[in-house]
């Protein structure tokens, strides 16, 4: 009994640190569509406005760690586990939609994701 215990308590452990990973991938995918929709301003410009988007303390470290060279979208694309491609695809729309109208760019960025994740939104639609 301990030793399943200890086994549930370790993998749980390993599932909280790969999620709080991919949520630092998603948050700056996340960057990537709120750009999309300003396409005036940059990675530093936009840090003070992202404690609006209740950003996690880890990825806003990330997103100014990163904001002088920021990960392109392909590559932050090609670090998400297929579990987060759902979250991530709502979130976005939720980013996109914060003014409340989707530009071309936003909706292209978006696209961009759905493709590279795969998955179909349609099925998820009520």
């Amino acid at each position: 009994m301990e030793a399943t215990l200890e086994s549930t308590q370790l993998e749980s452990e390993k599932f909280l640190k790969s999620a709080i990973s991919q949520e630092v991938v998603m948050d700056q995918i996340l960057i990537h569509v709120y750009l999309a929709g300003n396409p005036e301003k940059t990675w530093r410009q936009i840090l003070p406005e992202l404690k609006t988007l209740n950003l996690s303390p880890v990825s806003l470290d990330a997103i100014a760690t990163n904001s002088n060279s920021p990960p392109s979208l392909e590559s932050l694309l090609e670090q998400i586990n297929s579990d987060f491609a759902v979250p991530l695809l709502a979130q976005c729309e939720k980013i996109a939609q914060l003014d409340g109208v989707i530009t071309p760019e936003e909706r292209q960025v978006i696209e961009t994701i759905t493709k590279k994740l795969n998955v179909n939104l349609e099925a998820f639609t009520v």
